[in-house]
Order: structure tokens, then C-alpha cells, then sequence
């Protein structure tokens, strides 16, 4: 007969141990006391950044979440909400500008980041509510150009900052929901001059930067630019009236593999010649046979759907818009929607169709009198505006780029090639770490949130730059991380913790003394990936 008194405990480890060596290494911890002044509050911010990158919880289910796991790995388990909101507020009143500037120069120093290259990109982070009496001193939320889709909602700007080593976030802030960004890039670059106390990086960022009084500002304090000039400058219209004419000679400058089609390779080309902007900054020409195949799909199907969905107007029956006002204001809506408007061009017309009415009721006979109807019937006459066409195609797959620098076209293009990998920063903000919705009610607090976010995304990259360096130290050309052991050559933050989501160990108790703890064996891609990050082994062994 089993013994009453005897029982069984399972306890989590998860990703925690490796998520915790890695704060340890940043120097984490101490940096945030010094500016925090209270472990508890240091503790409730750890167990925020470890919640966030493992499952997500709204702050009154936190406590109950770490009931899962070794007290000793999430605070003493014992942190509740009211901790976490009261560690918030005081990480908002802290100078957290100062306190990043810190933590990035340390993390510099201890991972040996290069910060010669430095991409920026923004994006918006939405949340539910009215937010109607939110605090002056902190962002305010505000509806404004969603990245999202949801112009409905206010949101907050979540403006981000990576080195070109590993996509290492280096510098971030938080603006209010209808800032734009073309706004913020010089602050940006300032603060980044700051912090690096010299202005000899690459700056490279999306179209927004190239307006002429922050490129002319950053050159002014001799810092270096790559930017993509926007198809709304007149250089672009120029540069098409001489592709069109004949007058644009190309040189091949680089050919590598298609990253999208494994068996295809992707040429690039430059426009010779000297080309520039109004301001003088040299310009250059690229054309990619890959993007050149994807811009003409893209067109061709952004004009068909368009097409389809202005025929199914059904104007005539009468269920779709009466006027012609009504009529050419849903017209507007539909190739806005799908950025046709410069291919179709559609004319709203009324036709005027005759009938007869009887003027008496019941069934019509040979004395019938009748009386003649005019109908108005409105009608689209859809065509392809032929000659729009052929310039956007003399464009297919050409983008121009535009520096201040004397580098190379090919080298600008391969400064320039990196800026997608600050969007997977984005996107691992947005999908695992489920920046919305946020579950908070108080402006100030929302962006202290944000703060550690950030903080989340940094221990994410610092995770996956140093298990892909070893990979590459060790020869190790895929890690089976991927589902059913497949092979990755570039494994994530999320693929590291659900490898290691159901790991754990139990301790047998009798009554309230604990006679052993079980531990299962490492498995062999969990031994293989603590052995590349250089984790001691007992980080994961429980022994009594």
C-alpha cells in the first residue's frame, strides 16, 4: 500500500536557465538595481522579460505562471501583478534613457557587437480602449498610420534600432501613435551618435530618410546614409523618361543565389554613369531579375483583382451605389485598396434605357394602355491605361539608392540588402512575443512595457547571434531545431525554446521533506545546443 505522506512534484525549467545566462552575461541584473534601487522591482522586470519571451501573459496571470517553475528561475514564484504594475511605474519614472544607453554599451563590450552598420525601422503596436485620460508626461496613444491594417485603433510607434551584426537591437524609443517617420530620424541619429560618440557609421533606413533636411543634417555632422529614394521624387520620373528612351546603359555587378528560389540565382545591375538627387547626393540605379519577376506578378495581379471586384459592383440592380458621386467615391476606394489607380483608368456613365408601363393594373390586354420610361442606369467603363503600364514595367525590378558616401554601387547594395533583418525584429515582437494586446489601462505604464520589450528582443538576438556563431565556429551547418528533427542552418529564438518547453524535473517529498529529485537526460539536441552556447550542463540538472 502506497504511503499516504509520500508525493511527487513537477517543476519547469523550460528555456528559463538559458534565458537567465544570458541576463547574467549582459550584467542585466545590476544595472537595472543601480537604477531601479529595489531587487524586488529588478526581480518583477526579469520575470516580465522571461514571461514575455516564453508564453505572454496578462500581468494578474503571471503569478499563477511561474507556480510552474523552479521558484529559484522566476522571482521565488511569489510575484503578482500589483508588483509587476508597481515595478513598471518605476521603471517609467527612472531616466530610462540614460539606463539604455548603459545596458547597450555593455553588451557592446561583453558580446563584442560591430557597430559599423546600423539599421532603423518603425512600426506601430495597437491597443484596444479609449485611453481617454492618459497622462501628459508619457506617449500618447493616438490613431495614426497602422502597420496593422487597423486604422481604427490608437496605437503607440515603436521605432527600433539593430546592429548589422546579428541583428542586435541597439537603440530603441517609443512615440506617440500619429508620429511619422520621417520625423524621428534625426533624433534617432543623434542618439545614436551619442552613444557611440562618434558619427563614422552606416545609417541605413527605409524611404523616410530621404528628405533633404535630415540628409543634409547628418552630412553636416559627417555621418554616412544609405536610404531608398521614394518613387514620388522627381528624379524617378527623369530616370524612367531615359530608361524609356533608350538612353540607360547597364553593368553587371553582383549574382548570388535567390534566397526565396533555392535552384534560381538573383542578378543585379547598375545604371553607369553619374546620377544624383537635387540635394547632390550620389544616386544608384539597381536592377534585381528577381524583384524584376515579382514586380511584374505583383501588378499583374493587383490589376485583375481590382478589375474583378469593380465589375461586382452590380450597379445595375441596384444594390450597389445610386449616385454618381457615390459610384466614383467606391471606384477611388477599390484601386486605392489594391494601388492600381495609375493602371485602370474608369469612367462612371449613365446610360438611359427605355421601357413600358402599364397604367392600370392586372393583366395586360389588347387595350391595354401603356406609358414610355426612361431609366437612368449607371455603368463603369473599365480600361487599362496602356501607356502607365509600360512605364511601370521599364521599372520592373529597379530601385534606386541613395548615399552620401563614395563607396561602391555594389557595396551600397549590399549595406542596403540587410535592412529585411530588422523587420524579423519586428515581426518577433508581433508574433512571439505578442506585443499586442497589451493589458495595461495606463499610458505610463504601456511605455514602460515597451522598455522591456525591448529588453526581450535584445536577450532574443544575443540568444540566437551566439548559437548561430558557434554553429559557423564548430562547422555545424544545420541544427535539427526545426519540427521532426529537421535540419535549420539559421535557428530562432523560438525554435531554442520549444526544444526545451516540457523540460523540467519532479522531487519526491514525505510529507513536507524532499527525499530525491528526478531529472530526465538532456536529449541530444538540447545537450548539443547548451555545448554550442558554452551553458554549463547543471543549469539543467537537478540533483538532490
Amino acid at each position: 500500500m502506497q504511503d499516504d505522506k509520500l508525493r511527487l512534484k513537477g517543476l519547469r525549467l523550460g528555456g528559463i536557465p538559458i534565458i537567465d545566462w544570458f541576463i547574467a552575461r549582459m550584467g542585466l541584473r545590476e544595472i537595472l538595481l543601480s537604477v531601479l534601487l529595489n531587487p524586488a522591482y529588478v526581480d518583477a522586470i526579469l520575470v516580465l522579460v522571461k514571461n514575455i519571451l516564453i508564453d505572454r501573459n496578462a500581468l494578474y496571470a503571471i503569478q499563477e505562471w511561474t507556480g510552474q517553475f523552479d521558484p529559484q528561475l522566476v522571482g521565488g514564484g511569489k510575484i503578482g501583478d500589483d508588483r509587476l504594475g508597481r515595478a513598471l511605474d518605476r521603471l517609467f519614472d527612472a531616466d530610462r534613457a540614460t539606463l539604455q544607453t548603459r545596458i547597450v554599451l555593455d553588451v557592446i563590450k561583453r558580446f563584442q557587437v560591430q557597430m559599423e552598420q546600423i539599421h532603423n525601422d518603425t512600426t506601430s503596436v495597437q491597443v484596444s480602449g479609449k485611453f481617454e485620460n492618459q497622462k501628459p508626461e508619457a506617449i500618447q496613444l493616438k490613431k495614426g498610420h497602422s502597420k496593422d491594417h487597423r486604422p481604427d485603433l490608437k496605437q503607440l510607434v515603436y521605432s527600433l534600432c539593430v546592429a548589422a551584426d546579428g541583428a542586435i537591437p541597439v537603440h530603441f524609443k517609443s512615440y506617440d501613435g500619429n508620429r511619422t517617420d520621417d520625423s524621428i530620424h534625426w533624433e534617432t541619429w543623434s542618439s545614436l551618435k551619442a552613444l557611440l560618440r562618434t558619427p563614422s557609421f552606416f545609417y541605413v533606413a527605409d524611404s523616410k530618410l530621404c528628405v533633404e533636411e535630415t540628409m543634409r543634417q547628418i552630412d553636416k555632422e559627417h555621418g554616412w546614409f544609405v536610404t531608398i529614394v521614394p518613387r514620388t521624387r522627381a528624379e524617378v520620373g527623369d530616370f524612367t523618361d531615359e530608361l524609356l528612351a533608350g538612353d540607360i546603359r547597364w553593368e553587371r555587378i553582383l549574382r548570388k543565389r535567390s534566397p526565396r528560389k533555392k535552384l534560381e540565382f538573383d542578378t543585379f545591375d547598375h545604371a553607369a554613369g553619374h546620377h544624383q538627387l537635387r540635394e547632390g547626393f550620389t544616386v544608384h540605379w539597381i536592377r534585381s531579375s528577381q524583384k524584376k519577376k515579382r514586380d511584374a506578378e505583383d501588378r499583374r495581379d493587383r490589376i485583375q483583382r481590382a478589375w474583378d471586384r469593380l465589375e461586382n459592383l452590380d450597379l445595375a440592380r441596384g444594390r450597389g451605389p445610386k449616385t454618381e458621386a457615390t459610384i466614383s467615391k467606391r471606384v477611388d476606394k477599390i484601386l486605392s485598396r489594391y494601388h492600381a489607380q495609375q493602371w485602370l483608368t474608369v469612367e462612371v456613365k449613365i446610360d438611359i434605357e427605355e421601357g413600358f408601363r402599364a397604367l392600370q393594373r392586372g393583366k395586360p390586354t389588347p387595350e391595354t394602355r401603356y406609358r414610355r420610361v426612361l431609366k437612368k442606369v449607371p455603368m463603369l467603363h473599365i480600361r487599362r491605361n496602356v501607356e502607365a503600364i509600360a512605364r511601370s514595367k521599364a521599372m520592373d525590378g529597379i530601385f534606386p539608392l541613395t548615399t552620401n558616401t563614395k563607396k561602391k554601387a555594389v557595396e551600397i547594395l549590399k549595406i542596403y540588402k540587410y535592412q529585411p533583418k530588422i523587420e524579423k525584429r519586428h515581426a518577433l515582437l508581433k508574433s512571439t512575443l505578442d506585443a499586442a494586446p497589451i493589458w495595461l489601462k495606463k499610458n505610463t505604464r504601456i511605455e514602460a512595457l515597451m522598455f522591456v520589450e525591448y529588453l526581450t528582443q535584445m536577450v532574443a538576438a544575443l540568444i540566437e547571434r551566439d548559437l548561430r556563431a558557434a554553429m559557423e565556429k564548430k562547422k555545424v551547418k544545420l541544427l535539427e531545431s526545426l519540427p521532426e528533427g529537421r535540419g535549420s542552418k539559421t535557428p530562432t529564438i523560438e525554435q531554442i525554446l520549444r526544444l526545451f518547453e516540457h523540460r523540467g524535473y519532479h522531487e519526491l517529498y514525505d510529507d513536507k521533506t524532499r527525499l530525491k529529485t528526478f531529472t530526465d537526460p538532456l536529449t541530444p539536441i538540447q545537450a548539443q545546443i547548451i555545448s554550442l552556447l558554452e551553458i554549463p550542463p547543471e543549469q539543467y540538472l537537478r540533483s538532490a
